[in-house]
């Protein structure tokens, strides 16, 4: 099978594409990056196909609209295109892209979430996590994932990690990771959260002898970022404080922290990170900062929804060390998502069908 992914260069959905074709069989994959001339006219393409994306349109105004939109070099890599499969795509400003190019290479069209303002009824497959389709009216070209898929799996983690501790020549200790989000509209984290996220910290790694893996995200605010730097990375029981983007001994330091931690505890803004967690095969404790709402995310629903299949724990910050010791000394083996593997069997068969 030959899939061509086009990609809009954030790494959240690029892991979500790498994490899918990973685990296609036989898969032959090209990647190719879109970027528009101008937001607007990614604006308007997808406007334009929210009319027409279910019309079949001619070879040359397809030709017209990539060439009134893309800059040159997108322009020029898709013309080289000659075959595909299956055009992949994950976010909002590639879904038109990929509807267009699906009609130019007779490829099946696939989206990872539901791009805005498209949506997915012209796609041939959508891979949806379950805050999209929970509750709405059942579609034939829906497939179901609770979660969204990325490339974390259990084996592989559990070969890395003990790599990293032969290389890194660790000592032989529990160890926690800390994955922090940022902000959206619903919660944010501050740095009086940060301050007491480190308290706990320090109280549990004393008590436990344990070592904390703490790493932020792109979206955490940069005071809370300055507060933790400035107090982590000189903690003996921190040998990790790791940002975005920096430069690092760890080939992946991300993943490393994924691999070493024996429990992982992620904000809940992220739903990308609780994903990915989720699917390590790690107790995994999702922490809520923000205050009591009388509507949350939905993202909280799949929360909830995980808690009740073993998958994750939720907790706020009052209960978070009672947590860490139970994820620890727990005899309860957690469930790991497995939505990658559902989203590439799904592709699999859609590539194999007429």
């Amino acid at each position: 099978m030959r899939v061509v992914i086009l990609s809009d260069n954030k790494p959240g959905h690029y892991k979500q594409s790498l994490g899918i074709v990973e685990r296609l069989p036989n898969c032959e994959m090209e990647w190719v990056t879109i970027e528009f001339q101008h937001k607007w006219r990614d604006n308007l393409l997808r406007v334009f196909m929210c009319a027409f994306g279910g019309i079949s349109l001619s070879e040359s105004f397809i030709q017209i609209l990539f060439r009134w939109s893309l800059t040159v070099e997108t322009y020029n890599t898709l013309s080289t295109l000659q075959a595909a499969d299956v055009i992949l795509s994950t976010g909002s400003s590639v879904a038109a892209v990929n509807l267009l190019l699906g009609q130019l290479l007779k490829a099946k069209t696939v989206t990872c979430r539901r791009p805005s303002p498209l949506g997915t009824c012209h796609f041939d497959l959508a891979i949806l996590p379950m805050f999209s389709w929970y509750g709405k009216r059942r579609t034939d070209n829906v497939c179901k994932t609770v979660g969204v898929p990325n490339p974390i799996s259990p084996d592989t983690l559990n070969t890395e990690k003990r790599q990293l501790i032969q290389e890194l020549n660790l000592p032989d200790c529990p160890r926690i990771g800390v994955l922090i989000g940022g902000r959206d509209r619903h919660e944010t984290i501050t740095t009086a959260d940060a301050e007491a996220l480190r308290k706990v910290c320090e109280v549990t790694a004393t008590a436990l002898n344990a070592q904390i893996l703490v790493t932020t995200s792109r979206r955490t605010p940069t005071d809370v970022v300055e507060h933790l730097s400035s107090t982590l990375k000189h903690a003996d029981w921190c040998p990790f404080f790791i940002e975005p983007d920096t430069p690092s001994a760890l080939t992946d330091p991300y993943q490393s922290i994924l691999a070493l931690s024996d429990l992982l505890i992620v904000t809940g803004d992220s739903f990308s990170m609780v994903c990915e967690a989720a699917s390590s095969g790690r107790p995994v404790i999702v922490l809520t900062l923000s205050k009591e709402a009388v509507r949350q995310p939905k993202r909280y629903k799949v929360y909830a929804y995980m808690e009740q299949h073993a998958v994750v724990r939720q907790c706020r910050l009052d209960g978070l060390k009672r947590y860490i010791v139970d994820g620890l000394t727990s005899d309860v083996s957690n469930t790991p998502l497995r939505d990658t593997e559902t989203a590439a069997a799904a592709i699999h068969r859609l590539g194999l069908s007429d």
